[in-house]
């Protein structure tokens, strides 16, 4: 593999975060996050009670008369980290917010964000497809899915998906005899549930890659991974009295009444309108990222190819349907003011797996054009998200979007001019970047 171009996609990714990252809360998800940063910086606690952050804030939990951010701590420590190193400089979230808001979240999700696009290309050349596609995987993943809109603010969606997509990718390497690689994956599986109690679906991921493996991969995988998860049982317990995730114990919600969303039983018909609205609904996959159907074919592709891509597929799909189906029947987020569905985002990276072996198989005109056009609407699309990732009063996310898109062009025309401008030449560049025709074909295990 080129470390080189590994390290180019990394720049490149960051650099596209630095420009984009928001330098102000946007909502209850990331204020919640940056009142226990406060919390943890200014008193040494993950108590939020007196925090200025926590004012207003809806996503909180009390227990023993102590208030809590109801977020998982994995994110708040490490923007933690990063805001005692600014502190000295005087940059500190009570005297320079504006600043310490931006940098905390680029180096962290920003970091994590370019991360997974370096593994993006990784993958793909692990996969045994050239340097191109494997940079044009890694830029649609980065720049054509709604992983974009969540990378620049501080949400636990984009670290959830890159640690899962690097755990799958070393379990892929540990098949080859090297067990260390067994070991990696599984910190990195329990990293990706200590970042999102979601991210307990690719434990899925894990049993299929590793079915037929001999046990010790089995046991190196399970001992590294299980210290993140009895770390995180320990922190529930200690501020809600109970091992679960936050979200599911409603004793300690701020609203109880919240509870109904999660432990209500609907009615069948209930149940299909949820799975309309989160596949091309208000909350659509396919429309808010149309290369999902690029995706999906590239897959079916996978299911063709036997040993490595097909296992891959086979492990992939699976952790992708279980988490659907979680989405659907627990559904405590269908009126979240969100740009798109931002859970969607913990499996986005491990769903680029699949643009590889599409584009690779891509045959006459019509494919290329489909493709093309997927490109262009993902692209824009997630460009577009990235105005207002949370937001709204309840409308579809294009509309809260378009419209804080038209009230930055109010206010600085020749900034939105120039957000215009960039989008056309990233287009542009992305539309020279994927190949026409096929590339090499996926190795065979």
């Amino acid at each position: 593999m080129d470390r080189r171009t590994v390290v180019v996609i990394f720049a490149l990714a960051f650099g596209l975060c630095a420009l984009l990252t928001k330098p102000h809360v946007m909502g209850w998800n990331d204020g919640s996050r940056f009142a226990t940063i406060d919390a943890l910086t200014a008193n040494g606690t993950f108590a939020i009670d007196g925090s200025p952050f926590a004012a207003g804030l809806g996503d909180e939990i009390h227990f023993r008369g102590t208030t809590y951010s109801d977020k998982p701590p994995l994110l708040p420590l490490l923007g933690a980290g990063v805001a005692a190193l600014l502190s000295p400089f005087g940059i500190t979230l009570r005297h320079a917010p504006g600043t310490t808001i931006y940098l905390v979240t680029l180096f962290t999700v920003g970091v994590l964000f370019a991360l997974g696009c370096a593994y993006a290309y990784a993958f793909q050349r692990l996969l045994g497809f050239d340097r191109r596609l494997a940079a044009a995987v890694a830029a649609l993943t980065g720049a054509g899915t709604l992983a974009l809109p969540y990378a620049i603010v501080l949400a636990n969606h984009v670290p959830c998906g890159v640690a899962g997509l690097a755990g799958t990718y070393h379990l892929v390497r540990a098949r080859d005899g090297a067990a260390a690689h067994a070991a990696l994956a599984g910190a990195l599986f329990g990293l990706a549930y200590a970042f999102d109690a979601a991210g307990v679906v690719f434990a899925i991921t894990a049993v299929v890659l590793l079915w037929g493996a001999p046990l010790r991969n089995w046991m190196m995988c399970a001992a590294a991974g299980l210290p993140f998860l009895a770390l995180q049982f320990a922190y529930n317990l200690h501020i809600s009295g109970s091992v679960l995730p936050s979200a599911y114990n409603a004793s300690v919600w701020s609203n109880p009444s919240w509870a109904a969303g999660v432990f209500a039983v609907y009615s069948p018909g209930d149940y299909l309108r949820f799975v309309f609205d989160l596949l091309i609904g208000s909350k659509g996959l396919f429309v808010f990222t149309p290369l999902m159907l690029v995706a999906g074919y590239g897959f079916a592709v996978m299911l063709r190819t036997p040993g490595i891509p097909r296992r891959v597929a086979v492990a992939v799909l699976a952790t992708t349907g279980i988490y659907f189906a979680l989405i659907v029947l627990l559904q405590n987020d269908a009126g979240a003011k969100n740009f798109g569905e931002r859970r969607y985002v913990d499996l986005f990276f491990l769903l680029g797996i699949g643009f590889g072996p599409a584009l690779a198989s891509l045959r006459g005109v019509a494919a290329v054009v489909a493709v093309r056009v997927a490109i262009v609407c993902s692209v824009a699309i997630a460009a577009l998200g990235t105005v207002a990732p949370f937001g709204g009063t309840g409308e579809s996310g294009f509309v809260f979007a378009s419209a804080e898109f038209v009230a930055l062009a109010h206010r600085a025309p020749i900034q939105a001019a120039l957000d215009v401008a960039v989008l056309l030449v990233a287009l542009a560049l992305f539309l020279r970047l994927v190949p026409v025709r096929a590339g090499p074909v996926p190795r065979r295990a």
